[in-house]
């Protein structure tokens, strides 16, 4: 059982399995914790803009892209990072050089309740991870009503839709990385 097409061809390349023995089931999410995600975003700050990052703190995540693209966003976009890693420190170092650090906040260790309150009152979630096997948050976000901006690699690239979720290629320019932010920002997730 894989989580995504682009597992399936890891498994069926790395170990030589019978195609017709590997099945794609796509992880889940409990819809029971979304329930008031409606009542949540009502209650946003309309005059920020939230790009929400939820995930290790590591290079290969591209958070970093974030970061810079922030430099290049009105005033009123700011950047939550759910998350802890290795990487944390040199994310806080681009901030600090960048002259955005008042405009990211961290947060780790949340509750489910908070995290789903995190996704509901993000404008866009973005994800540039080099590589992911499903990437659950951008499952969670959509489910939450957020849009969502992806690198165009591995199974990440499978949530692309040009609607609900853009993606965006490597190498990743942030000049057009801050456009798609301001873009997808404003859609509107049904």
């Amino acid at each position: 059982i894989c989580v995504s097409n682009y597992e399936k061809k890891l498994v069926l390349k790395n170990f030589r399995i019978e195609e017709s023995k590997v099945h794609v089931i796509p992880n889940g999410i409990n819809l029971e914790e979304i329930k008031n995600v409606d009542e949540i975003k009502k209650r946003k700050d309309r005059s920020v803009k939230t790009i929400l990052y939820v995930g290790r703190i590591e290079k290969y995540k591209g958070l970093d892209f974030v970061v810079k693209a922030l430099k290049l966003l009105p005033e009123n976009f700011i950047l939550e990072i759910v998350g802890k890693g290795s990487y944390k420190p040199k994310i806080v170092k681009l901030a600090k050089d960048l002259g955005v650090s008042d405009r990211i906040k961290f947060y780790q260790d949340l509750s489910r309740e908070e995290l789903i309150e995190k996704y509901a009152k993000a404008d866009v979630l973005v994800l540039l991870s080099k590589y992911e096997a499903y990437g659950l948050v951008v499952a969670e976000a959509l489910a939450c009503k957020t849009p969502c901006i992806v690198a165009n690699t591995s199974a990440l690239s499978e949530w692309i839709d040009n609607k609900n979720v853009f993606g965006v290629g490597y190498p990743i320019r942030v000049d057009d990385l801050s456009k798609l932010i301001v873009k997808a920002s404003n859609v509107v997730v049904n």
